[in-house]
């Protein structure tokens, strides 16, 4: 039987909404020696060990319309929930390098911790992901520049003052510079050494942040589609099409093309769209240079002459 060719990322998806109708077998109670009150903060049931990560909170908004929820999840969703478990015990390969994450930016920030962190959460990502059916947060535009506001919400004036504070000696003190509001002497005039503040929006730590959080997205689909490679009964697992850095300008990969699906003479032109509808009414599916896709058997005979 021919596989569906799908992109992991949307692997990922269907596979969360056939896990969201998995059940523990049987439920059982909590017998421990604790109070009322502490026996309430644990709950008086509790599932298994094994309870599967998927929860079935997500059934709701992840159903399938035609399914029903007592029916049990498809065996290729069983091996994606094997995969995420192994994928929870190990750290992918980075799929761009630390630097590539303070791209644009032009401030000290820090790359390498929070892209190792994302890492290390590839599995918790693929499922959130997959779970919502959307990607990580990124925002792609630029930093803006912003003014610091005072209380009353206009752009604030500030300077630096010398505070005295006692320390435990005997009458000792220690100086230190504290930024205080700098109100006016009169209309647009200020003490000497008034400053006003820029600051940038979103901070550029915060945007470092996101960009760690979608590469270690990425790096786990990464694996995820090499970890699935051949293990799955009716489906086959391609590299994401996600783009590896889109705040650097990268875009996605083209979507999987069905070559033999509704519509795909138009995928061809004269000739080539006229030999495929004829081999599609014949029952024959034509194998595709390259070797990107699957190639399904040969089409049934048509008659007894054929046959022999």
């Amino acid at each position: 039987m021919a596989k569906k060719l799908v992109d992991v990322e949307d692997l990922m998806v269907w596979a969360a909404s056939e896990l969201s109708r998995k059940r523990p077998g049987k439920v059982v109670q909590l017998r421990l020696d604790v109070s009322r009150t502490d026996g309430e903060l644990t709950g008086r049931w509790n599932r298994p060990m094994g309870y599967p990560p998927m929860s079935p909170m997500f059934a709701a908004g992840l159903a399938r319309a035609g399914v029903a929820r007592g029916d049990p999840p498809h065996e290729d969703a069983l091996i994606v929930e094997d995969a995420l478990e192994r994928l929870r015990l190990i750290r992918p390969e980075p799929r761009i390098e630390d630097s590539d994450l303070a791209f644009g930016l032009g401030f000290a920030v820090e790359c390498a911790k929070p892209h190792a962190r994302a890492l290390g959460q590839a599995s918790n990502l693929a499922i959130v992901s997959g779970r919502l059916g959307k990607r990580p947060d990124l925002r792609l535009g630029a930093l803006e520049p912003e003014p610091r506001r005072a209380a009353n919400g206009k752009p604030g004036v500030w300077r630096l003052e010398s505070w005295a504070e006692p320390t435990f000696g005997d009458h000792a003190t220690t100086h230190r510079l504290v930024e205080t509001p700098c109100p006016p002497k009169r209309k647009d005039s200020y003490a000497p050494g008034a400053y006003g503040v820029i600051d940038w929006r979103p901070e550029p730590q915060e945007l470092v942040d996101e960009r760690a959080t979608y590469a270690g997205w990425v790096a786990g689909l990464f694996w995820l589609a090499a970890d699935l490679s051949g293990k799955l009964e009716t489906r086959s697992a391609l590299t994401p099409r996600a783009a590896l850095r889109p705040w650097m300008g990268e875009r996605d990969g083209e979507p999987v093309r069905d070559l033999y699906g509704s519509g795909a003479d138009r995928v061809f032109g004269g000739d080539e769209a006229a030999a495929l509808k004829a081999e599609r009414a014949a029952g024959r599916r034509r194998p595709v240079a390259g070797g990107s896709v699957y190639r399904a058997p040969g089409g049934r005979a048509q008659s007894g002459a054929e046959e022999a």
